[in-house]
């Protein structure tokens, strides 16, 4: 039988890094299922919830079903629409976090700036900073589980930068801007793009939306849970489970948009070209907002007003380049120059930074984030690398869905990295990682199975 502590009555010292969904995970199953204490969580925002925290725009929510977007053993009976808003997911949050007895491990306003693990004494060295005392300590870990997340630091091109309107970005969001009868400019077409577009079109004078790479889309059946069916999730569960379920099926069959060769792949396309030639009646405009890249390269969108909201007149869709960007002056390829009060960066995050700004330093003094940018980042599973025992990744490399929900791929990570703590103390070692030849072989099959899909030719970020 495994054990849940050390022969000696112990239990390691744990770090984890993020108060987003996985990092608030990875603390609520050390308690449920290893009834561990000793461990802390650091965000360096003011308030726990991550992505959901920081993203506050016009029309922001996800794009998973509520019922599948939560954790498996804390389903949500009142969840109030099909697809839950920032506010609502960020409450479930805040929620859970109570009801687990959370807050008193967490430190908020404070930020990881090192991780140095230090192979005499088998344990992580930790630089935290407090942003608001600004006083700097050094802590010692046995494990550190980084839950950072890849949707957390803005991608803000140099070139906007010397733009001289008001220019934010959708994931620092200015609410002292007022939009209203503004002429307003907005870069990207991802998911954040075309929930912002369809939220603000009605209140600006013009919308200029430049996307060089225009979406699929397909209708999102948003609408509000009617307290019927709450009542019904909250006295019999096993109705949430099943509609979970087939929300869970439905969503893997997207699965097959990614493997060019499969029986069936060009209907999910036929599809989102049919929805749009229906929605958008002017075939310059259809024209317009038609993919050009592969489809299931990047990530398919969920809206159901979008294309109506681009016939608006006040709208404009731009696919030419941006050149050039004078004094409050977006100009294209194509000649066009328009001038704009605000300009709205949807232009997504870094995600391939991974960790940064946060110094990891492995066995050997080995700079994990260095060797990341000059070759592929490797570990086993997407979760532990050789080159730094102990240390754990949520939602890093090669583990990102395209098609379904995160919070299912965390919850499978964290459960994997319970499973190995639990066997550490089991067997009272203080190290656990790969072996080399392990991970080297689970890379050369990751590569292998990309290479017979859809991003073997485009990339998806």
């Amino acid at each position: 039988m495994l054990s849940n502590t050390y022969s000696n009555g112990t239990t390691p010292e744990i770090c984890i890094i993020g108060a987003g969904f996985s990092g608030l995970f990875a603390g609520i199953q050390l308690k449920r299922m290893l009834n561990m204490t000793t461990f802390e969580i650091y965000d360096e925002n003011h308030d726990i919830g991550g992505t959901w925290l920081a993203n506050t725009y016009p029309g922001c929510a996800c794009d998973i079903p509520s019922h599948f977007y939560c954790w498996s053993f804390e389903l949500n009976p009142d969840w109030s629409q099909v697809y839950s808003s920032s506010s609502e997911i960020l409450q479930y949050l805040k929620n859970v976090t109570k009801k687990y007895d959370l807050y008193p491990h967490i430190k908020l306003n404070t930020q990881v700036n090192d991780a140095l693990w230090d192979e005499t004494t088998q344990k992580w060295h930790v630089t935290v900073l407090n942003k608001e005392t600004k006083k700097k300590e050094t802590l010692l870990y046995d494990i550190v589980i980084s839950g950072t997340g890849l949707l957390r630091s803005p991608n803000i091109p140099k070139e906007f930068e010397s733009f001289k309107g008001k220019l934010m970005h959708s994931g620092q969001w200015d609410h002292t801007v007022d939009l209203t009868d503004k002429i307003v400019g907005i870069v990207g077409s991802g998911s954040s793009a075309i929930q912002i577009i369809s939220s603000i079109s009605n209140t600006v004078k013009e919308l200029h939306c430049y996307q060089r790479k225009p979406p699929h889309v397909v209708p999102r059946l948003q609408g509000n849970y009617w307290q019927s069916w709450k009542l019904i999730c909250n006295y019999f569960p096993p109705v949430m489970w099943l509609h979970r379920l087939l929300i869970f099926i439905l969503f893997e069959l997207f699965h097959l948009t990614f493997y060019p060769n499969i029986p069936g792949r060009r209907t999910f396309k036929d599809l989102a070209t049919m929805y749009r030639k229906i929605q958008v009646k002017n075939p310059e405009l259809e024209k317009r907002l038609s993919p050009s890249f592969e489809f299931g390269c990047k990530r398919l969108l969920f809206h159901e007003s979008y294309y109506k909201v681009c016939e608006n007149s006040n709208v404009t869709i731009h696919t030419d380049k941006i050149i050039e960007i004078m004094k409050n002056n977006v100009i294209c390829q194509d000649g066009s120059k328009t001038k704009l009060d605000v300009l709205i960066l949807a232009t997504g995050y870094k995600a391939s930074d991974y960790m940064d700004p946060m110094n990891v330093v492995g066995k050997d003094s080995i700079k994990i984030n260095e060797i990341w940018k000059q070759d592929k980042p490797s570990l086993y599973l997407g979760i532990i690398t050789n080159k730094a025992p102990n240390f754990f990744l949520l939602l890093g490399p090669n583990t990102l869905l395209g098609h379904s929900s995160v919070i299912w791929m965390s919850e499978c990570q964290v459960n994997y990295i319970i499973q190995g703590i639990r066997i550490m103390m089991s067997r009272n070692v203080r190290v656990i990682r790969p072996k080399e030849s392990k991970e080297k072989n689970y890379m050369e099959k990751i590569t292998s199975d990309l290479n017979k899909m859809v991003w073997a030719k485009c990339d998806s970020w």
